[in-house]
Order: C-alpha cells, then structure tokens, then sequence
C-alpha cells in the first residue's frame, strides 16, 4: 500500500466511519504488527493482545489520524510502547526481561539451495542460542532487519536511535553470529563439504 492509497484510507475511516475501510486496514497490517509485537513479547497470543489494544486505540482517536505525519512510522512505534507496557505490567512473570521464544529458524528448508538445507539441526540450535544471548536491543536490530526485512531508518524510527546506531547493532550482531559459526565450522569441517567463506554467506 502506498502513501497516497493509505492517505485515502485512513480518509474514509476517519470521514466516513467506513467499517470496509478499517477491515482493509486491519488486514493489511495485523500480520506485520503481529510480528513486530513478537520482537518484544515471548507469546503469539500476548502479541494478538497487544497489537489489538493498538488498533483500539487508533479506533479511539480516528479523527486525529489524519494529521499524523509518517503514519506507519507512528503505527510500528504504538506496538513497541503497547509491547513494552504490557512487559512492565506483567514484569513479576517476565522478571523485566524482553523474552523471545517465537523465533524464526534461519536454517530452515529451502528448496532452491540444497547447501543450505545440509546444514543440521544441532548449528540451528546453536545459532538461536547465539542471537537469544546478545544484549537486547543488539538482538532486536538483528531480528527487526533479518526478520522483519525493515530498512535502518524503520528500526531506527521505531526504536528511537539513529541508523548509524542500528548499523553498528547489527555489524556487532553479525561479528558475534559469525565467531561462533567460525567455532562451529572448525569443529566439523570435516563434515562439511563448503569453504569457510561459503559455509558463512549461506547463513549471514
């Protein structure tokens, strides 16, 4: 959807009260709002929880929307408060940590790169436990940029730093990603038909 579709949208919402409208907005960005909660929150459901309050709370205050500058800027920013609140009000289960369990395989099966697909569940593993162990927002750039595929500026806007800061996340990211992948390949090499370089592209 571009500026000027969503522009024509958010109109007949709020000019309108148009339900066909907001049924097209919601469907546009419920599965992309649905992921993004999944950055801060560790359940499917608690992301449904949050990313509903959100578009309750653009239902509330519709007549405002349109004076919104950089709307989907100002939406990913309402699911990373709403996530974060729900995370404080809920901080004696969570223990004040952002918690992500729903994460997504990155050696999963790809049909079109048979290299890939030889690389074993064990290296998967050891990848998800690399990226669940560095420092929150570290992990949070690796996954909104690889994940969610944002550009710097979206991170940046969402999680209020600058794109020069979330380069520096994700370079420092990937160096800890790849020292281990490094460690992982010495070890197995041996069962390993690719190059180092090779072995380390498929996967960063």
């Amino acid at each position: 959807m571009n500026p000027i579709q969503l522009r024509e949208l958010l109109k007949k919402i709020v000019e309108k009260k148009d339900e066909r409208a907001f049924s097209t907005f919601f469907d546009h960005y419920h599965t992309r709002l649905i992921k993004l909660a999944l950055l801060f929150v560790p359940r499917f459901d608690q992301a449904e929880e949050v990313v509903s309050e959100v578009f309750l709370n653009l239902l509330r205050k519709r007549e405002t929307l349109l004076s919104i500058q950089h709307f989907e800027g100002y939406l990913f920013k309402m699911v990373k408060y709403e996530a974060l609140n729900y995370l404080k009000s809920n901080k004696s289960k969570f223990a004040g940590n952002i918690l992500i369990d729903d994460v997504q395989d990155y050696l999963s099966p790809d049909n079109n790169d048979p290299e890939k697909n030889m690389i074993n569940h064990d290296l998967g593993k050891l990848l998800n436990h690399v990226i669940e162990r560095l420092p929150p927002k570290r992990g949070l750039v690796f996954r909104m940029v690889k994940d969610e595929n944002m550009s710097y500026k979206e991170v940046g806007e969402i999680l209020e730093i600058s794109e020069r800061t979330v380069e520096v996340h994700l370079k420092l990211a990937i160096k800890d990603l790849r020292k281990a992948l490094s460690h992982y390949y010495n070890e197995n090499k041996g069962v390993i038909p690719l190059s180092r370089q090779r072995f380390l592209s498929i996967l960063l």
